[in-house]
Order: structure tokens, then sequence, then C-alpha cells
């Protein structure tokens, strides 16, 4: 893998970032001090391609959301080159109890016509929700979700159609199922959110959700900011063969045995770096060193 010392591709280059939620206070420096690329913000409804409170729901795979929303900035903007991010929020697969998120970046480059991607998988996150009567059934709840620094979303845990909404100053988004107020900052705005949303609920309850958009959520924007940097470090990497940018980790081959009974598991034993414009590629050993699974994790020692 050949790190050029010379300027990156991208040196004095505009890159038309689409966002509907600021998110270029998190991405403009990594672009800037790696690559000396200029990012300009482009503020476009990304709420279109889909929202985390589900009004309009992710048609696509968040890459094929992320291209998406890339294509929109640079469409309305003429620039050639395109950035856009997407995440997702939910349980560990493996761990209970616990929440984790999925952050993923990609730059289209409709010059050398390619789409180089990065992501980052971290329990860096303060997802979660809780179902209450008053903010007094949520103490818990507010510390660890870091309000009032950090956003939160109230709408009704069981929506009534005969019920008549009543609006607050809070109120940001209606849609034509339900009440939501989003982008609770202050206690009495939450206050008042979680009376009315009880009161149009079937069951009583009000559900308060942390708000997981960028501009609300600065535990959401420092993770973006490291994903921002491994993008751009990628980016300063050139093919050995045809010196396109983004020379990286795509893949993985081969299998990682039992430590135990030598059985054949899902985990690659080698990672694939390649080329997204000559396919040129290398396989190396694993960076985390590990050389075998565990045995608790084999389909065979513990199906």
């Amino acid at each position: 893998m050949q790190k050029s010392k010379d300027k990156s591709h991208y040196f004095g280059r505009t890159i038309v970032l689409t966002t509907k939620h600021r998110k270029a206070e998190a991405l403009a420096l990594p672009f800037k001090a790696g690559l000396g690329a200029l990012l300009r913000q482009e503020e476009i409804d990304t709420d279109k391609l889909g929202t985390f409170t589900g009004e309009i729901e992710r048609s696509g795979t968040p890459f094929e959301t992320a291209i998406k929303k890339a294509r929109l900035g640079m469409k309305k903007t003429g620039v050639s080159l395109g950035l856009a991010n997407e995440g997702s929020f939910g349980p560990h697969p493996l761990i209970p109890f616990i929440a984790v998120c999925q952050e993923l970046i990609v730059l289209v480059d409709d010059e050398l016509g390619i789409e180089i991607c990065e992501s980052i998988f971290t329990e860096e996150t303060n997802y979660r929700h809780i179902e209450a009567r008053s903010i007094d059934d949520c103490k818990e709840f507010l510390t660890l979700s870091k309000f009032p620094s950090h956003g939160l979303i109230v709408r009704p845990n069981q929506f009534q159609k005969s019920s008549i909404g009543r609006f607050y100053r809070a109120v940001t988004a209606k849609s034509a199922k339900e009440q939501i107020y989003k982008g609770l900052r202050e206690r009495e705005d939450l206050a008042a959110a979680i009376s009315c949303c009880r009161e149009l609920s079937g069951d009583g309850l009000a559900r308060i959700e942390t708000d997981m958009r960028a501009h609300m959520n600065p535990t959401r924007m420092r993770v973006l900011r490291r994903l921002g940097i491994k993008l751009s470090k990628r980016l300063q990497r050139k093919c050995a063969s045809c010196g396109c940018p983004g020379f990286g980790l795509t893949g993985g081959e081969g299998s990682l045995l039992c430590e135990e009974c030598n059985y054949p598991s899902e985990t690659p034993a080698m990672e694939v770096y390649s080329c997204l414009k000559c396919n040129h590629r290398m396989l190396v050993p694993r960076r985390d060193g590990i050389t075998h699974i565990e045995a608790m994790y084999c389909q065979r020692c513990n199906p």
C-alpha cells in the first residue's frame, strides 16, 4: 500500500457534502487537514430518503442511500465530487442491552468513476428510549441520554386516530399518523411534549427517544469526525499500479480455524486491499493479529 508524499489528488478541490444536519462541523477539518480539500456543505432535504423517526422509511441499504444523498448535492451544484453519510443505530448483535452505532461515509468521484466507502461500528452512542407518563419518570434516562446537551424526541407510545393534537413551540414535525416532537433541549418543552403525547396515546404513555440527527447529537458528531479522518487517510493512499487514490481494505478471504477443533469459521483469515479503479489487489495478514477463533464462537464446538 503506497502512500504518496506529494499533494493529494484532492488538494485544492471542492467536495460537496449533502446534508440537512450540519455535518460539515465534524467533517470539514479532516478533509482540509488530511487532503487540502474544501468541503462545501449543501443543505438539501435528505429526509425524503428516510428518517430516524420512521415517517419516511429508508428504501435502500445505507450505502445506496449515501450514494443517493451525495448525488443530490452533485446534481444541484454541478460539482463532480460528492460526499454523504448515513447512520444506523440499534442493539448490539452479540451483546445484550448494549446499543451500537454504525456510521458509513461515501465519496463519489465522477471524474475517476469511483465510489469510496468507509465505516465505523462502535458502542460510542447515547441511543436509547423509554416510555413514561411524566418527566419525573425519566431522571435516569435523561442522564444516560446526556440531556440537555443532546436532543430528545417525544411521540405517543400508541397513537389514537381520534385524538386531537395540541401544539407547543417545541413541535418540529407532524406526520399523517402521529404527532412527533423533535429537537427537544429545554426541560419545559420536554415536559410539555410528554404531557401532550401521553394524552394522545392509547396506553397513556409517551415514548421518549434520543434524537440521533447529527446536529442534535454531539456524541454522533465525534464519531463522524473519526470517520472523516479514516476516509481522508484512505484517500491519501494511492494504488501502486495505476496511482488512483483510495487504495484500501475492501474485504476478506480465507477462514480462521477454531482453536480447539480446527473447524473453519466464517471469519476471514486474510484482509483484502484493492483499487476501485484497476482492481489491483493485495492479501495481507489481519491487522488485529488474530490467527484462530475461540471455541465459544465455533459452530462445531458451540452450535
